[in-house]
């Protein structure tokens, strides 16, 4: 099982209240076993990126000796590095992903692609999974762009030889079908942060992903 199978990502929060929303995120994300917290906020000034991300940072730090999810902030190599979080997801349009490999050595790199294409240049360049999508409707990323067909998932996923992520539109009720397709994990926003009950609807994301990827217990 590849260790970014289950990504929770930051909705875009208010930044006079984040301190809360971080705080509950930060737990769920622990005590559902998730693999990655992603900090992505497209509203936010860089001075309000690196402060949300050092206090996310801290939080896992205090969060105990168990397993904790890898810390990752969207967009932006130089903050993920100078809050010494563990890498950073870029897309299309942000920083080159070969520099950023050149740069922050250390840093965990992935990529968006919607296409072939874009998803074999980013295992060429050294990304370390990649994260395609929408592959169902969306409006937690007004940039998404247009939803990919489950063809181009499968045409994907058997061409690149590192884990698959799909985003958009993902609930607990469609990642069977996901798993169909080829593709290793899932990243969400408002199924998780806008959740009447967001801890138990991580928890059953947690427990499907495992089931979709022959975890047994």
């Amino acid at each position: 099982m590849n260790r970014f199978s289950f990504q929770i990502i930051t909705k875009d929060f208010d930044i006079t209240k984040y301190k809360i929303y971080l705080d509950n995120l930060s737990r769920i994300a622990v005590k559902s076993c998730a693999d990655v917290l992603q900090l992505r906020n497209k509203k936010l000034t860089a001075r309000d990126i690196y402060y949300a991300a050092l206090y996310i940072k801290n939080l896992l730090n205090k969060a105990g000796s168990g397993r904790k999810p890898l810390f990752i902030v969207n967009d932006r190599p130089d903050i993920a590095y100078l809050t010494r979080a563990d890498g950073v997801h870029i897309g299309q349009d942000d920083f080159p992903l070969m520099m950023i490999k050149k740069n922050y050595p250390n840093l965990i790199v992935g990529c968006s692609a919607s296409n072939l294409k874009e998803a074999l240049a980013a295992q060429n360049e050294g990304a370390d999974y990649i994260g395609i999508g929408p592959v169902y409707d969306t409006s937690s990323k007004i940039d998404a762009g247009n939803t990919i067909s489950p063809e181009n998932i499968k045409t994907i996923c058997l061409s690149v030889t590192i884990p698959v992520i799909a985003i958009g539109g993902i609930n607990i009720h469609n990642i069977k079908e996901l798993s169909m397709y080829g593709v290793e994990g899932v990243a969400v926003i408002s199924a998780i942060s806008d959740s009447i009950n967001p801890l138990e609807t991580a928890v059953t994301f947690r427990r499907n992903i495992d089931k979709m990827m022959g975890v047994k217990y």
